[in-house]
């Protein structure tokens, strides 16, 4: 598999469900060229901000002003990368245009290439489509997490950052209210909508769902499914990242009450019983796992 021009996959979320995890194994994969940021957010709004770009953008300048590597966690940046920051920043506050976008994937060569933004799971039907017709070759993936303990991990992720109250974690009525009102949550948090919306706007798009359970319980033959699916050697290692790393894996979690947990399954009832219909795999234990 091999797109001349433009990304060659799309990785559409889920977020909280590993796809930190698998940019990692690609950025530092040999058949991989990866932009030099994550999450770009292009295809997510009709006149994209590419914050991250700009972020990255800054933050290269800087390194480059103080002659210092970057972290650890990301790879070293080579000639490509500050022109691909350049002119993604460049189309920031304009107009999405999917033909400029493709563009920023130049840079790739020969390599396979992609898009990793687990914000895309909220992406509408109409954007499918349009992103379905100018890439048909394209090949989309998602990492699909139980809605119940992906919605904990992203409200523990919203606390670490100072965005979620957890005293409201002690009045169940309170935090059920909270949940009918949470927007992020309605737009990304519910894996079965997402996999049929695919299935609906792009039939034709070769798309694929991988689960969070199976990169926490199997990660070699998880990871090794998911190259195999982007046309990727399995066989060659990511650098030194083994297929069991996380780097987020001592980020401070909020700790889940019975009654919490029980709201929660509650509210998410319905779709637990949807993704066992139409995911299958492990998605058929959800429901014993939470009692509904």
């Amino acid at each position: 598999m091999f797109v001349e021009v433009g990304p060659d996959f799309l990785c559409v979320g889920m977020q909280k469900a590993g796809t930190g995890w698998l940019f990692d194994q690609l950025q530092f994969h040999p058949d991989f060229w990866m932009p030099p940021v994550k999450e770009f957010h292009y295809l997510s709004r009709d006149v994209p901000q590419f914050t991250n770009a700009l972020k990255g953008l800054k933050k290269a300048k800087r390194a480059k002003r103080q002659n210092k590597e970057r972290s650890g966690s990301r790879r070293k940046w080579g000639e490509h990368d500050m022109e691909f920051l350049e002119e993604a920043a460049a189309l920031s506050g304009k107009p999405v245009d999917l033909d400029k976008y493709a563009q920023l994937f130049r840079f790739k060569g020969k390599l396979i290439s992609g898009d990793v933004t687990p914000g895309y799971s909220g992406m509408e039907g109409d954007v499918i489509e349009k992103v379905a017709a100018r890439f048909p070759e394209i090949r989309v993936l998602v990492l699909v997490r139980d809605p119940v303990s992906r919605a904990w991990s992203q409200l523990s992720m919203a606390h670490r950052r100072e965005k979620f109250d957890s005293s409201m974690l002690a009045d169940p009525v309170r935090f059920r209210r909270y949940l009918e009102r949470y927007p992020q949550l309605q737009r990304v948090g519910y894996p079965a909508r997402i996999v049929e919306r695919w299935q609906k706007h792009a039939p034709k798009v070769n798309f694929r769902w991988f689960f969070f359970d199976d990169i926490a319980s199997k990660p070699d033959e998880t990871r090794a499914d998911i190259l195999t699916f982007l046309g990727a050697d399995p066989q060659k290692s990511s650098g030194d990242i083994p297929p069991d790393h996380n780097r987020k894996a001592s980020a401070a979690k909020l700790e889940m009450t019975d009654d919490i947990k029980n709201v929660l399954a509650d509210f998410f009832k319905d779709e637990i019983h949807a993704s066992a219909a139409i995911l299958g795999g492990p998605a058929k234990e959800w429901g014993s796992r939470y009692g509904v």
